[in-house]
């Protein structure tokens, strides 16, 4: 899709905004201190390995009964560290980064998310061809809570998104 030097301006202006603002940078830093006290009471190592995906998986799968259950506690500081720490492993082994709009505190149900940095933008054109920024977001406490569901995947293979389709490249 080709944009207008105005529309591809609007996009960084958002992606800063999304990047850099007091919300986000307020929820990374409690998770960051809440990781050490996590930790400890979470069974295994917790290294930000790849491998360590698994582990978490396991545990979510071991601490709630289904979807339903674990969306009821997606904003618990459970769920909101262990997402910290699924895009703190996207971010170290696929170079993604973090990002939450500020206004996104005022809707129930938005969390910050892990993309691809703005620099890759064309990488991942909208497959429709109705949105000029296609990459993939990627909502870790939505998907903790979405791999309770049958046939939902696993985190271990979630990071495939970050690899553009073959129409981009």
């Amino acid at each position: 899709m080709d944009i207008s030097e105005d529309e591809y301006e609007e996009l960084r202006r958002l992606d800063r905004l999304r990047s850099d603002n007091s919300a986000l940078n307020a929820w990374l830093t409690i998770q960051h201190a809440e990781f050490p006290a996590w930790a400890e009471r979470a069974p295994g190592t917790w290294d930000f390995s790849l491998g360590s995906l698994v582990r978490l998986e396991d545990l979510i799968r071991g601490r709630y009964s289904d979807a339903e259950q674990a969306h009821q506690h997606e904003g618990g500081d459970f769920l909101q560290t262990a997402s910290w720490y699924v895009g703190e492993v996207h971010n170290r082994h696929f170079g993604t980064v973090w990002q939450y709009h500020p206004d996104s505190m005022e809707i129930p149900g938005e969390w910050p998310f892990v993309t691809v940095p703005f620099d890759r933008l064309f990488e991942f054109p909208d497959e429709d061809g109705i949105e000029p920024d296609g990459r993939p977001l990627y909502t870790p406490v939505k998907r903790l809570c979405g791999i309770l569901t049958p046939d939902n995947g696993h985190l271990a293979t979630d990071p495939g998104i970050y690899t553009p389709t073959d129409a981009a490249t």
